[in-house]
């Protein structure tokens, strides 16, 4: 299923018919086929068994629920082929390799993936920067686009880290199954309690065992691999520091997924739990703080007082040793 250049000098970038028929096929019929799908929702959606649903929408939920549509397209097929392409590669899975290592179904779904985020992205920074529709999405979710994008690029170009980019990319776009699908749920105004409640407990599940389990399993491994990665080619060495960089973002945007969603439900919770009571707990030493202020004051004030009045009673002691005299 792949094959691969192992030693130093071996690197060649090779964009030939024979080696990189996906990206010139599989990718402008992707980024076409995307197109067509979106722009043909007007015309198609009314003719579907949710057409009351669909002509409910405001315009621009109709054209979120046109591009959550290709997502799911998208996610449905990209999340397949990487499948396919790293169980019926064994030399993929035991070598893990770094150097350039050329998988054709890999290859053909990165061509896929880049041909959907060459529709996708534009679309969503329109939404985004032009538009100004911040609620429609978010500035995580558009730099996210963009560095996936990146990273399918360059192992097109390179073919480098070929495993850890495939299972990081499949571990993300099966989480948007159920992401999209929650999504979806959420626009037709749902009244399936159990579907919902069902298809978000595999969101969590698939978050948190894809995206944070996996990907930070295939990060240490990663690791170890780059810190004994070697190559006399400057061009492969950029490709490989390029994708570890790639990796890490996308690792780490998860973790940040993570804290955005929790933030509004835990944040009472910190603040009754945590918060509130150091808060009375400084309050309670400014307190004692200032009692013993207080304190120190008083006993200075009668200390005070007390040599006052011993130093009088020393002068009349002597003016009455005088007077005796």
């Amino acid at each position: 299923m792949g094959w691969s250049n192992s030693s130093d000098a071996d690197f060649d970038l090779d964009m030939s018919w024979s080696y990189a028929w996906p990206l010139y096929t599989v990718f402008p019929l992707s980024a076409l086929g995307f197109a067509g799908f979106y722009f043909a929702g007007p015309y198609l959606w009314p003719r579907t068994c949710i057409a009351k649903e669909y002509q409910r929408f405001g315009e621009l939920n109709k054209k979120c629920w046109r591009q959550n549509c290709c997502a799911m397209v998208h996610s449905v097929g990209v999340t397949i082929l990487l499948i396919v392409a790293i169980a019926t590669d064994p030399t993929l899975r035991s070598e893990r390799p770094i150097h350039q290592y050329h998988n054709v179904v890999g290859y053909a779904a990165l061509s896929f993936s880049l041909g959907y985020f060459s529709f996708a992205i534009p679309w969503t920074y329109h939404l985004y920067f032009c538009k100004g529709e911040r609620h429609a999405t978010n500035f995580a979710l558009v730099v996210h686009h963009g560095v996936v994008w990146i990273g399918a690029l360059t192992y097109l170009l390179g073919q480098t880290c070929a495993l850890y980019g495939a299972v990081a990319f499949a571990c993300m776009e099966f989480t948007n199954w159920f992401f999209i699908t929650h999504i979806i749920l959420q626009m037709l105004r749902s009244k399936r309690e159990k579907l919902r409640m069902v298809n978000y407990a595999l969101l969590i599940v698939a978050f948190g065992v894809c995206r944070l389990g996996i990907c930070t399993w295939m990060g240490v491994l990663f690791t170890e691999g780059l810190a004994k990665f070697t190559s006399e080619s400057a061009f492969e060495w950029t490709m490989v520091i390029i994708q570890y960089g790639i990796f890490a973002f996308v690792w780490a945007l998860s973790w940040y997924f993570v804290y955005a969603e929790l933030k509004p439900a835990l944040g009472p919770l910190i603040t009754s739990k945590v918060v509130q009571p150091l808060t009375k707990w400084r309050q309670s030493q400014a307190n004692k703080s200032a009692l013993r202020s207080l304190r120190a004051s008083a006993e200075t004030a009668n200390d005070s007082t007390t040599k006052e009045a011993s130093t009088k009673e020393s002068a009349v002691d002597a003016g009455l040793r005088m007077e005796n005299v």
